[in-house]
């Protein structure tokens, strides 16, 4: 439940209740800890009262639903009910920001659905899937504004890796929602089937149908879905209602804080998120929702990067600082241990995991957690496709980088005529970064996250970023885990 204290200074307080229903507020809590949200609830600590309450009447809730989304089919039941007195009193600070970005993608979902000539009333659908919040995730494995799970986003065009999800672009993942909502429209029957399937999937109103002996209406089928799916149709009937009523009782929308002109820049190399905003001394959360597709800490290589506008010339002037930045901070945690740094090598080391898969997991999402690519996990585990099936174990290589005290061999007798040669041998199954050494043979160099050509070539004395990149056969561009090789000087 939202509340709202007035102390010396006004102070905005959000505490959920978990006395007051049993109902699943997971997705608008989500929303409320975005950075927009958490900006525009600072501007609101001063002068900011309950404003005007109205109770909720329930009482004809099913007519006055069926004449506010004449479009689909609709249905009033208690848990509709339930939904409706949540957030038109308890959570109703939370329904206003929800208003308030329904006014920002609203325009946007409609003239993507009269695109496709779908009706106009889906666009209430990502008000309940993810209370119009382009970051929310869930555990069933969907992802954005219209929680798309890996297989259809991939199927309607969307990229999904490790570093970059375009799920989470309100625009690319609307595109593709409503084509999806388009195949689905054609596959049944029923507008309430469609409906269902992409909400909640087609196997759940399958195996719900099959319980029910072939129901097609709302009401009887949503009871029979899996636990993380059956509030999202009395949810999207509750938002209807309330977003249709919304001036009546009291619900103003409350719109939040404007991200702000933003422009793009090229990343030449990857970059660690957190380093670019403690080197460009903004906010890690406002780079985070200006660049909603990014997984993880990683900015990958060639990835347009959007900035605050104004910000641009300074991320360029600080492009060799960010690299430097990286490889510093990378070294923080072993210059702070009780072992000495310089006598530290970086190792990459191999371990392979069991994993377990799980309800609602798939190839794509298992992937992503793990930071490998669906093409390896078939090939390790030897898939001849991308099913997969609860219990069944999975077998996932991993790499992970450490610091580590190199083993030192002991000098060989040499030949008076021969030089000594001390070579660090790493880790076993590891691939080090090996300091520089004498003698004629190339080294082998394994790029780490925040790498760039010039950083490298300052280890070697002798050797610049040019001499690499045509030994190497390369550009600019490197990647975490890319080997190189650096020729003696």
């Amino acid at each position: 439940m939202s509340i709202i204290r007035s102390s010396t200074g006004l102070l905005l307080v959000f505490v959920l209740s978990t006395w007051c229903t049993a109902q699943s507020t997971w997705r608008t809590d989500s929303l409320m800890v975005t950075w927009p949200i958490q900006q525009r609830l600072q501007e609101l600590i001063t002068n900011r009262g309950r404003g005007v309450v109205r109770a909720v009447d329930t009482k004809d809730l099913y007519t006055e639903l069926a004449n506010e989304a004449p479009s689909i089919p609709v249905f009033a039941d208690a848990e509709v009910e339930a939904y409706t007195d949540l957030y038109g009193e308890p959570q109703r600070e939370q329904f206003r920001f929800l208003l308030g970005m329904c006014a920002e993608y609203f325009p946007m979902i409609e003239a993507a659905l009269a695109a496709q000539d779908l009706p106009n009333d889906l666009k209430y659908l990502p008000m309940a899937l993810s209370a119009m919040n382009v970051h929310a995730g869930s555990r069933d494995g969907g992802a954005g504004l219209w929680m798309l799970t890996y297989p259809v986003a991939v199927r309607y065009g969307l990229t999904v890796t490790a570093d970059m999800d375009e799920r989470h672009d309100a625009v690319k993942s609307t595109e593709a929602a409503v084509r999806y909502l388009k195949d689905l429209y054609a596959r049944y029957t029923e507008p309430s089937l469609a409906i269902m399937a992409f909400a909640c999937g087609p196997a759940n109103v399958t195996r719900a149908q099959q319980r029910t002996g072939g129901a097609t209406d709302f009401r009887t089928l949503y009871p029979e879905f899996t636990e993380g799916q059956q509030d999202v149709m009395p949810l999207l009937m509750a938002f209807i209602h309330l977003t249709a009523n919304g001036e009546r009782l009291g619900l103003t929308a409350i719109h939040p804080a404007a991200p702000g002109s933003a422009e793009s820049m090229p990343v030449p190399e990857t970059l660690q998120l957190t380093i670019v905003a403690r080197v460009m001394q903004l906010p890690e959360a406002q780079l985070r929702s200006l660049n909603p597709t990014l997984c993880g800490g990683r900015i990958p290589a060639g990835h347009p990067f959007q900035v605050p506008i104004g910000t641009g010339v300074r991320f360029g002037q600080r492009a060799d600082s960010l690299a430097l930045a990286a490889m510093r901070i990378a070294r923080e945690e072993p210059v702070n241990s009780n072992l000495n740094s310089d006598k530290l090598v970086s190792v990459l080391v191999e371990k392979s995991i069991r994993y377990r898969v799980r309800s609602g997991d798939n190839l794509g999402l298992i992937a992503q957690r793990h930071h490998v690519s669906v093409k390896q996990l078939k090939a390790w585990n030897h898939l001849r496709s991308d099913r997969i099936n609860a219990g069944q174990t999975l077998v996932i290589h991993t790499k992970k980088r450490e610091w580590v005290k190199p083993t030192v061999e002991p000098e060989p007798s040499l030949p008076d005529d021969e030089e000594p040669t001390n070579s660090i041998v790493p880790v076993t199954n590891t691939s080090a970064i090996t300091p520089h050494v004498r003698g004629s043979e190339p080294l082998s160099y394994t790029v780490r996250s925040g790498d760039s050509l010039f950083g490298i070539a300052r280890r070697y004395p002798g050797l610049s970023a040019e001499r690499i990149r045509e030994v190497n056969g390369i550009g600019n561009n490197i990647h975490p885990g890319q080997e190189l090789t650096i020729p003696r000087p």
